[in-house]
C-alpha cells in the first residue's frame, strides 16, 4: 500500500498519453515542482487505478485533511475505517485527535440536573 499526498505528490517519468490521461482523471502538473495534485475530484477511482498502473502498487491510498486542524492523516490511524464510505479517497475529514476534543466537548456541555443527572437535552456547539 502507498500513501500519497493528493496536494503534492511525484510519479516516476511517464509516457506522453498517460500524462494526459492522468490530468483529464483530474490531475494538475506543476512544471516548477515537478509534483502532480488533485484538482478535480470527479473521477478518483479511475484515477486512482491509473496510478496503480504507474506506481505498480496494488493500493492506493491519500491522506486525509482535517477539517478543523487542517492536518493532514492516514485513514489507517481512524477507528472507524471499517465503516466509513470515502477511505482512503482524497477528500477533507476529523482526525482523532479534533474527534475526541469534540466527543469531550459535547459530554462537557450536557445539562446536568441539580440531583447531578444527566438530562435528556444536549447542547450543539460548533467548532471553529
Amino acid at each position: 500500500m502507498l500513501i500519497l499526498n493528493k496536494n503534492s505528490f511525484t510519479l516516476p517519468r511517464i509516457e506522453k498519453s498517460q500524462f494526459i490521461n492522468l490530468l483529464r482523471l483530474g490531475l494538475e502538473y506543476d512544471r516548477t515542482q515537478g509534483t502532480y495534485r488533485i484538482n478535480n475530484y470527479n473521477n478518483t477511482k479511475k484515477l486512482i487505478d491509473a496510478l496503480s498502473s504507474i506506481l505498480n502498487e496494488e493500493k492506493i491510498c491519500f491522506l486525509q485533511k482535517c477539517i478543523i486542524c487542517n492536518k493532514n492523516f492516514p485513514c489507517s490511524s481512524c477507528k472507524y475505517i471499517e465503516s466509513c464510505t470515502t477511505k482512503d479517497l482524497p477528500f477533507e475529514c476529523v482526525c482523532q485527535n479534533c474527534l475526541k476534543k469534540e466527543t469531550n466537548l459535547k459530554n462537557n456541555n450536557t445539562p446536568k440536573l441539580k440531583n447531578g443527572k444527566t438530562s435528556k437535552i444536549k447542547i450543539q456547539q460548533k467548532l471553529m
